[in-house]
């Protein structure tokens, strides 16, 4: 099952389909970004995240790879855009740690160094 979901997650991302990669989160998940000592505990805060971050110029994620096995996963990506900020193109490569259940992704942290993105 969380093949399944992780792919969704993946074409959605590309997509940068907002409602798309919300509906695959489990009530009660957890998505975590530490690099902005970040938590986010429900769909309407994941989705203005998300709104937020595919609202960016040029933002694109690409390159993105998925592996599951069992109800845990991962995935390599690649976030590109143009900083709000500073007005310069960047691009970073991240991953994402996924725990899945039946009902879709009850957890997600990303790791990634946010500073080209910040115009650092």
């Amino acid at each position: 099952m969380s093949g399944s979901h992780l792919d969704a997650a993946a074409a959605a991302l590309q997509a940068l389909d907002t409602e798309a990669l919300v509906a695959l989160y489990a009530e009660g998940f957890a998505f975590e970004d530490p690099a902005l000592d970040l938590t986010i505990g429900t769909r309407d805060e994941l989705r203005a995240y998300f709104e937020g971050l595919f609202g960016w110029a040029d933002v694109s994620f690409h390159d993105v790879a998925v592996f599951s096995c069992g109800n845990r996963g991962a995935a390599e990506w690649t976030w590109s855009g143009t900083s709000p900020g500073s007005k310069r193109r960047f691009s970073i490569r991240g991953a994402s740690i996924f725990e899945v259940g039946a009902s879709g992704i009850t957890r997600e942290t990303i790791y990634y160094d946010p500073r080209p993105a910040l115009g650092r």
